[in-house]
């Protein structure tokens, strides 16, 4: 994006936060529509890993940390070639943050997704577990019903309510009927905007 005075653009990575099922894939996608960037997914890298998961030795944590090093070396390719990037994974741990934030020369927005209607959440949820269910070459590492996903947040204990410090957020409701995708995406592009008009 443009930095204020005609300066050289700056590239922003706008980080997606939030649980599954919280509708940021939805809105990851019109907001990198809307920003003309590329849009980079950890479950991209980590569906792939379907064939390691059948290797004998191979802890299920280290794919998902190996597909998290895949994501943050793609960002990083793209943010020195001078590229915006919108990076959709759950954000779940301070040191995911902690190596976006470590990125030089960019600037970090998080896009925090908190559905604000617990049933459609869950209607989503479950929703999108039935169709992994029925092609499970894509999104199979997901919980796919609500009680999955409790188990998961049980097993965060807590981790994902970490303080940004000075990285600017903007919390999103994507359960709101009455706010689409791409309204949602051009509340992001206009607080992008305010971030960098103050100088950040």
């Amino acid at each position: 994006m443009m930095a204020e005075g005609g300066a050289k653009p700056v590239p922003v990575i706008v980080a997606m936060k939030g649980h599954p099922g919280s509708g940021k894939s939805t809105v990851a996608c019109a907001i990198a529509a809307a920003l003309r960037c590329p849009l980079l997914d950890k479950d991209d890298v980590r569906d792939c890993t379907l064939p390691l998961e059948r290797v004998d030795g191979l802890a299920v944590g280290m794919l998902n940390e190996l597909s998290y090093a895949v994501l943050w070396r793609v960002v990083e390719r793209q943010v020195r070639l001078g590229l915006s990037v919108v990076v959709d994974s759950p954000l779940s741990r301070r040191a995911h943050l902690d190596a976006l934030t470590q990125l030089p020369a960019a600037l970090v927005v998080v896009v925090e997704c908190r559905p604000g209607n617990e049933e459609e959440w869950r209607r989503r949820l479950e929703g999108r577990g039935a169709a992994v269910v029925e092609d499970y070459s894509s999104g199979w590492h997901k919980p796919k019903t609500w009680a999955e996903l409790e188990r998961l947040r049980d097993g965060y204990q807590g981790c994902t309510d970490y303080e940004l410090g000075d990285v600017p957020r903007i919390v999103v409701d994507t359960t709101d009927p009455t706010i689409s995708s791409e309204a949602i995406a051009v509340r992001v592009v206009e607080f992008i905007g305010s971030v960098l008009a103050c100088g950040h």
